[in-house]
């Protein structure tokens, strides 16, 4: 089936070449802008620096923001989800106090584009995304910023390149071999400290390696390894509230149940990659990469779980007193590994004429869940206790209990436990081939282009939950761990000991596994193992007439997938049986594009776009059946007759290029979406086979048209008209607001899930005399993260504002010291339901610090 699809590609391909080979055409230009060619093309290296990126943004046809490698690092971003957060219109969404995922414009990461070198970038965890389900988001946390030269954030797409991306897509251009001269050594060694819990054990570590050699320095090669390592630490409060209870009302604000949950995170992060390149001529250029990026991550979380808050309660003005409580205590011992592999080779020939370019990608992203060990302790024959709590604070509610000591470990007996493996891959194949002939058959100086592209993409993810048979019940002070831990949220809580990791695996080690009934459903509802081929072919029109830049062109994909799960029988008898599922899936459609820009002064342009792109449904979003995680408490529920999102998106824009890389721009935007993929959230606290929690469910549904208008504005400039030693400093900042509305239920409309309002980077720098300091603000609008049976009870992640500070010393030519603060504010993640305050989730990181130093030969 490969073999044919690509014959018929090229004969299409070969087909509509000759057509635009018989205009009139001029002497074959020097290669354009790499922001206005396909990613593939963005191969400027050595000169890594803001003014080139700057030249980019001017010089494109489509609508681009682009960050260089020396901007990259004013800023204190371990992965390149923090470092696109700085980026106009995009909003970081962070997991576990570090930048995970982007949302482009407001628009849910799942619906987004990204490559890396031009070679799609594929997502590792299939349930781990953002908004869940979702399944096609990249974890941009697997990508340290050592080994990317340059960021580009696409806001209109081109007939050249994917149609993913409803907000926009994402390009990571990797360090190149291309225009080296000369060998070159740099990197950066530092170490840090985080104050969350008082944890030094930070380590950064990068470098980066390249020179040209043989005849007339024809070959290339550059190499580029990071490793970072550091153990996380942050206290988290979750409160389960009274759902009987309509928000607004009194008592919206009981408690059912609260989590006080303490997280310890290990996490080891490396990145490796290289570039082989061959320029035998002028005429010709060919390269050969890979890059091999990911982390482990071991997890352990503590959890004093309060239960039966809500069933006897009396108030108080503010006070509420709940009777016949009862406590447990939790103990998570997780490990997990995301892996993201990339090669590719290609190259370009200009021969004359024509221009060919071309390349051939594997791609792979892997997720190994090694053990996910949950085990549960209860108080067994204990009678239930008092708790009088005060629920009125936005943050989080006090606690008083009565008749319970949570420092006393011996109450406390271990009474269950769990195992969960998983292992997900996401492969793909792909081809392009691109055909470009310049030609001024309409007046202008322009280029016809013409190509396609195959992906072949297969995605599988097998997990796996098992229970412990024979559970000894061991009492919580023969496996004590650290602790007791009183001061809890700056002494607001005491939540006691926390269970020990090696006392607990030795308990469990002889411990028979075994697939429970509940176990066999999940396991079974969870399995999937899809095939998605994407099938496109373009054609487009370049040129320039004047002070008018014009591209015009049609892009058409056919998606042919197929979608296969397990489908769960039950006998009237409640006896469950599971076949094989199979549905097939084949949709095309058509991306038309009309781009201009047009000189209005020597740095004055004006921008006017109309584009289009579609969004996949995911593929958890497509299972017929229900997939659980217990460990986390998450159940997801499947549509398999959800459609792909698609849009219409206009946008106009007008820039001012200022000295010293500056620019001053104002754009707005209209994206118009046909069945746009939204989440409903519901919460359980009684969901089959989850105990001790509220679980959370989320299904999927499309909405017929909605819509996302904004404005987008942004400045950057060094004063350098200042009189010395003040023409160092300088400003800048972006802002995007963004009006979203779709029919959240019947009658009622809302915010898109996820789109932010607001967002805004502001930052106030100085950069001379060997010195640079920078202090930045971020922040984020509150979204909407789940649509819930009534407006009382969606769910929201609240808004963020996080300050960071960088600094550096240029102590020699080849030598630089760094400082950089983090979060110094102490910006909380937080989630509430219905009102803002009404708290659900409540996660506290403090700062963060690091120091080191580069080197450059």
């Amino acid at each position: 089936m490969k073999i044919r699809t690509l014959s018929l590609l090229s004969t299409a391909v070969a087909a509509l070449a000759p057509l635009s080979a018989q205009a009139q055409t001029a002497p074959a230009p020097a290669p354009a802008p790499a922001a206005q060619t396909d990613s593939r093309d963005i191969i400027v290296t050595g000169a890594r620096a803001a003014q080139t990126a700057r030249a980019e943004e001017k010089a494109a046809v489509n609508l681009v923001n682009v960050q260089a490698a020396e901007d990259i690092v004013k800023y204190p971003d371990f992965n390149a989800a923090e470092a696109l957060g700085r980026i106009p219109g995009v909003s970081l969404a962070i997991d576990t106090g570090e930048g995970r995922f982007v949302n482009i414009r407001g628009i849910d990461g799942n619906l987004n584009g990204t490559t890396f070198g031009g070679v799609t970038l594929l997502n590792t965890q299939p349930g781990g995304t953002y908004f869940g389900g979702g399944g096609r988001a990249v974890e941009l946390d697997t990508v340290p910023i050592g080994s990317i030269d340059r960021l580009v954030v696409r806001k209109t797409g081109m007939p050249d390149q994917e149609a993913e991306g409803l907000g926009g897509s994402v390009e990571l251009t990797p360090r190149t071999a291309v225009g080296l001269t000369k060998p070159f050594f740099e990197g950066t060694i530092g170490g840090g400290y985080q104050n969350a819990h008082k944890n030094g054990d930070v380590f950064i570590g990068e470098a980066a390696a390249g020179t040209a050699f043989g005849p007339n320095k024809q070959f290339a090669i550059v190499l580029t390894g990071s490793f970072h390592t550091d153990k996380r630490g942050f206290d988290d409060a979750e409160p389960g509230l009274l759902d009987a209870v309509q928000p607004g009302t009194p008592g919206d604000r009981i408690l059912d149940s609260l989590d006080l949950r303490r997280y310890s995170y290990n996490r080891r992060r490396f990145g490796f990659g290289g570039e082989f390149d061959w320029n035998p001529d002028g005429q010709n250029h060919f390269y050969i990469r890979a890059n091999d990026a990911g982390y482990t991550e071991s997890v352990h979380r503590s959890v004093l779980q309060y239960r039966g808050l809500g069933d006897t309660t009396t108030t108080n003005g503010s006070v509420n007193t709940a009777t016949g409580v009862d406590a447990h205590v939790t103990l998570r011992d997780e490990q997990e590994t995301h892996l993201n592999f990339i090669t590719a080779a290609g190259g370009r020939n200009d021969l004359g004429k024509v221009i060919l370019d071309y390349q051939l990608s594997y791609t792979a992203s892997t997720y190994h869940r090694d053990y996910d060990r949950n085990s549960t302790f209860t108080r067994p024959g204990q009678p239930g206790f008092t708790v009088a709590y005060d629920n009125t604070s936005l943050l989080y509610p006090t606690l008083s209990p009565s008749g319970f000591n949570p420092s006393d470990p011996s109450q406390f007996t271990l009474t269950g436990a769990n195992n969960a493996t998983e292992r997900a891959h996401d492969r793909e194949y792909a081809a392009v081939l691109n055909v470009t002939v310049p030609t001024t058959l309409l007046g202008g100086d322009g280029a016809f282009k013409v190509g396609g592209k195959l992906r072949f993409r297969d995605k599988i993810d097998q997990p796996n939950n098992l229970s412990y048979a024979g559970v000894p019940a061991t009492s919580l002070s023969a496996v004590l761990g650290d602790g007791p831990f009183t001061n809890y949220y700056a002494g607001t809580y005491n939540v006691g000991y926390a269970p020990s990791i090696s006392g607990v695996r030795a308990v469990l080690a002889p411990l028979t596994q075994f697939t429970s009934a509940a176990n066999a459903v999940r396991n079974a509802s969870g399995f999937f193992n899809d095939t998605e081929n994407i099938y496109a072919a373009y054609a487009q029109y370049s040129g320039k007439f004047g002070k008018l830049n014009v591209l015009a062109g049609l892009r058409v994909e056919n998606t042919d997938g197929t979608y296969r799960g397990t489908t769960r029988t039950t006998s009237a008898l409640g006896v469950d049986s599971f076949s094989p599922a199979s549905r097939k899936s084949s949709y095309t459609n058509f991306f038309p594009t009309v781009q201009l820009r047009y000189d209005l002064a020597k740095n004055f342009v004006a921008r006017a776009t109309y584009s289009t792109g579609i969004g996949r449904p995911g593929f958890l979003q497509l299972l017929s059946g229900a997939t659980v995680d217990v460990g986390n408490r998450a159940v997801s529920v499947g549509n398999p007759s959800l459609k792909p999102t698609t849009v219409n998106a206009f946008d106009g824009q007008v820039e001012y290029y200022l000295p010293d890389s500056g620019v001053l721009s104002f754009g707005a935007f209209d994206k118009e979406f046909n069945n746009y993929i939204i989440n409903g959230v519901t919460r359980d606290p009684n969901y089959p086979g989850i105990t001790d929690g509220i679980t959370t469910i989320t299904t999927y549904t499309n909405v017929a048209s909605s819509h996302a208008r904004g404005i987008e504005a942004q400045y950057s400039q060094k004063f350098s008209f200042l009189p010395a030693p003040f023409d160092g400093f300088g400003a800048l900042g972006n802002v995007t607001y963004v009006w979203s509305k779709f029919a959240i239920r019947p009658g009622e409309t809302s915010r898109l899930p996820g789109t932010s309002p607001l967002t805004y980077n502001l930052s106030l720098f100085y950069e001379a005399h060997k010195a640079q300091v920078r202090l930045s603000l971020s922040h984020v609008d509150g979204a909407i993260f789940g649509v819930g049976g009534a407006s009382g009870f969606d769910t929201f992640e609240d808004q963020r504002t996080q300050l960071d500070l960088t600094s550096s010393y240029q102590v020699t030519q080849h030598m630089a010291l760094y400082f950089n603060a983090r979060n110094l504010n102490n910006s909380p993640l937080r989630y509430y339901e219905g009102l803002p305050n009404r708290t659900t989730q409540r996660e506290f990181y403090d700062q963060s610090y690091e120091a080191g130093f580069r080197f450059k030969f």
